[in-house]
């Protein structure tokens, strides 16, 4: 308003309702800064001449989970995203290096003796570079046809050892519909992923459990690529000043506040369901894990593990004009029977 104040306009199946945020009530002030389009709020205020003079201002939010769950096994699993595979600037030789590190052929003995332990591997998007995803994007690719992008993915992923699994979801580089919820890979173009036997192609966004057993319920595991991070990084100041690009785990929390992958409508393409919102957190996970920003980064919230996965790709054209600033070739390895988290280099 005029005066500094913040009014939003609320509705529910009754009507709607402005609500006012006087801007000297700092807390409630700096929370309805991060109000985004659509979501779902709770407000507790006075109500007079039919606007609701508000004193608290509530987030769905994610409960603190009681505890942080563990193994008793020593267990491993590493993340990862973007390969790009086709474009000019993937780093092959890196990803070779890491292949090599995860089958025991490269490392100290610690770092060996982690490898051995990797029990899954989860790759979040953007697999390969697409064909025709952005405007003049054949300048950049050294392969030019999807099908074949597809199959070099799956000559480099068959040289790891066949008792990780590998789980892949789609991102926008993929060939697949970019509105969310995505298919997993499409068997027409990503045929030679399907025949191997320890890969496992799942939707975008996807639930997964790992490592459970007669005694233990497992790790339920949240990927999500990152399709709508841009719009919430440039539409809320906090997110903008606190360069949540470099930052990414910044977006992740952000959203398990708001308990949804893409609250406001037009953040991402979505494909509404008449039955369900496959975009809303409904399960706690233990594990949220995305990608996109192509920069590693990891952060524990109300005992949630939060990962963003690094790339291997170097900086492109097109990563200049969305603002990414990539930090490639770095892999987190959480150890399930610690929940310590290392970050494992493979640059030069």
């Amino acid at each position: 308003t005029k005066s500094g104040n913040i009014i939003l306009t609320i509705e529910d199946l009754t009507g709607r309702v402005n609500v006012l945020i006087n801007k000297n009530k700092k807390d409630i002030y700096d929370d309805a800064k991060l109000v985004v389009f659509d979501e779902v709020v709770g407000v507790r205020g006075l109500i007079k001449n039919n606007i609701i003079f508000v004193d608290n201002l509530l987030f769905p939010d994610i409960p603190i989970k009681k505890e942080l769950k563990k193994t008793n096994e020593l267990v491993y699993a590493a993340f990862t995203s973007d390969l790009h595979i086709g474009n000019k600037m993937f780093l092959e030789k890196e990803f070779l290096r890491f292949i090599n590190w995860l089958n025991g052929e490269i490392g100290d003995d610690s770092q060996k003796e982690i490898a051995k332990n990797i029990k899954y591997l989860f790759i979040v998007g953007d697999v390969v570079d697409g064909v025709g995803v952005h405007p003049e994007q054949d300048e950049e690719l050294e392969i030019k046809d999807i099908t074949q992008q597809y199959q070099k993915c799956a000559e480099l992923l068959k040289k790891i050892r066949s008792d990780i699994n590998i789980i892949i979801c789609g991102g926008q580089h993929d060939a697949l519909r970019l509105a969310e919820p995505q298919p997993p890979l499409d068997k027409n173009f990503a045929g030679p992923l399907y025949e191997l036997k320890n890969v496992y192609l799942v939707n975008n966004p996807s639930y997964i459990n790992i490592n459970s057993s007669d005694n233990f319920e497992g790790f339920d595991v949240l990927i999500y690529h990152g399709a709508s991070f841009h719009y919430y990084i440039d539409n809320i100041e906090f997110l903008r000043l606190n360069k949540a690009r470099d930052n990414p785990h910044l977006i992740l929390k952000f959203l398990l506040q708001k308990r949804h992958l893409a609250p406001t409508h037009e953040s991402s393409l979505f494909i509404p369901d008449i039955n369900e919102d496959f975009l809303i957190i409904n399960k706690i996970p233990d594990i949220f894990v995305a990608g996109e920003m192509h920069r590693s980064d990891n952060y524990l919230y109300n005992n949630v593990t939060l990962i963003n996965c690094s790339c291997w790709q170097a900086k492109t054209k097109y990563q200049e004009k969305t603002g990414n600033n990539p930090d490639p070739c770095k892999v987190p390895i959480i150890n399930l029977k610690t929940r310590e988290i290392k970050i494992m280099k493979f640059g030069e």
